[in-house]
């Protein structure tokens, strides 16, 4: 377990996500090299790539503690195997804010977490969820400008174990946003 830092009554900026597995980051790399170099396109590098579950945003201590608890009370169990399909453009390919790997998630690993996870943070009263349904992806690079985005070649697919939940504080900074684990949760494969 992972202590939550700062200040007592200072606010911070959380999120809950799966963490890309160590095995992955290779194939996201490749992935990322398919990319063209265009003007304002800027890379996730190795500690941004996780699959987001819950956008908290600004919470005081009060939330943050029961954000921490949320994480804590996730089974063990309920980890598996979800599959990257192919580049994901959104919101669309014309006008593309974030390129993202698409997760197919057939056997609803990420959806049960999603819904575990939202359901103790609405009853927490944290946050209430978007009206968008939940679409699992991994952002591998983001965009300045909205525009198109073309690819190389598609990025192929990989498997993708679903081995822990974190809660993270977001710093945004000049060069990038710097996320720091405060909570984690380790995962099992499910029956």
């Amino acid at each position: 377990m992972i202590g939550v830092g700062g200040p007592s009554g200072s606010s911070q900026r959380l999120f809950v996500a799966v963490p890309l597995p160590a095995e992955l980051l290779e194939f996201v790399r490749a992935c990322q090299g398919l990319l063209p170099g265009q003007p304002g396109l800027r890379l996730m590098n190795a500690e941004q790539l996780h699959v987001t579950l819950a956008f908290i945003g600004e919470v005081d201590e009060r939330k943050a503690d029961a954000a921490r608890s949320v994480v804590r009370s996730i089974p063990a169990a309920l980890g598996g195997e979800t599959t990257i399909e192919r580049f994901l453009f959104i919101p669309t390919a014309k006008k593309a804010r974030v390129v993202a790997l698409a997760i197919s998630d057939v056997q609803g690993v990420f959806d049960r977490l999603f819904h575990l996870v939202m359901s103790g943070l609405e009853a927490a009263d944290v946050m209430r969820r978007e009206k968008r349904p939940f679409r699992p992806h991994l952002t591998v690079a983001r965009l300045r400008n909205p525009g198109r985005v073309q690819p190389r070649s598609e990025s192929g697919t990989a498997p993708f174990a679903v081995e822990s939940v974190c809660l993270y504080r977001s710093e945004l900074r000049r060069e990038g946003a710097v996320y720091t684990a405060l909570e984690k949760t380790a995962l099992t494969p499910g029956v």
